[in-house]
């Protein structure tokens, strides 16, 4: 019969190995993401978006690609998820929205192949501010099927890339009409 002694001791055993385990466990080193960004309406915006997540703890931005709205991210997804790393990019979105005081969002990438969009342009009048295209921006890419925009004030036009089977030209020009951007009569 084992006396409380030896089954104390043996318990103590076991507790210390299995604290010795979880010290030589190693953190979880930070990974890299890519997402896509929303608010990347022209190329000034990467230098922005630099600045927007220099002060955010434990990320950092590795390299922005303007022209497809995708920057790689590195950040250990379960500490920026809360212990959750399904919920990284949700957090992690609203940590940018909040920063740049929601200029800009953090999206997962499209599902679909950039071959299958459909590139649209529309010619803009009285953009004459990064406040009025990031207007003329935000009222086209928030159409439903939109899957990148941008919009620019010096050359008076806004772009984008459009699942055809989701939207049409028409919705956007509609959009931009509602946040009363001009267009012009003739495109």
């Amino acid at each position: 019969m084992k006396t409380p002694h030896r089954i104390l001791g043996a318990f103590l055993c076991v507790a210390l190995a299995a604290t010795a385990f979880t010290a030589d466990e190693k953190p979880a080193q930070p990974q890299e993401f890519k997402h896509r960004v929303t608010g990347l309406f022209q190329p000034d915006r990467v230098d922005d978006l630099r600045k927007v997540v220099a002060p955010l703890p434990d990320v950092t931005l590795v390299s922005v690609d303007f022209k497809s709205a995708e920057a790689v991210f590195s950040y250990d997804a379960a500490k920026l998820g809360g212990g959750k790393p399904e919920k990284a990019s949700e957090h992690f979105d609203n940590l940018v929205r909040n920063a740049s005081r929601s200029t800009f969002g953090i999206k997962p990438l499209s599902a679909t192949p950039r071959e299958k969009l459909t590139p649209v342009e529309i010619s803009v009048s009285g953009l004459d501010c990064k406040a009025c295209a990031l207007v003329a921006y935000e009222a086209v890419a928030r159409v439903d099927g939109v899957e990148q925009a941008t919009a620019s004030f010096k050359e008076g036009r806004v772009t984008a890339l459009i699942d055809g089977t989701k939207t049409r030209r028409e919705s956007l020009v509609e959009a931009l009409k509602k946040a009363r951007v001009e267009i012009p009569a003739k495109q």
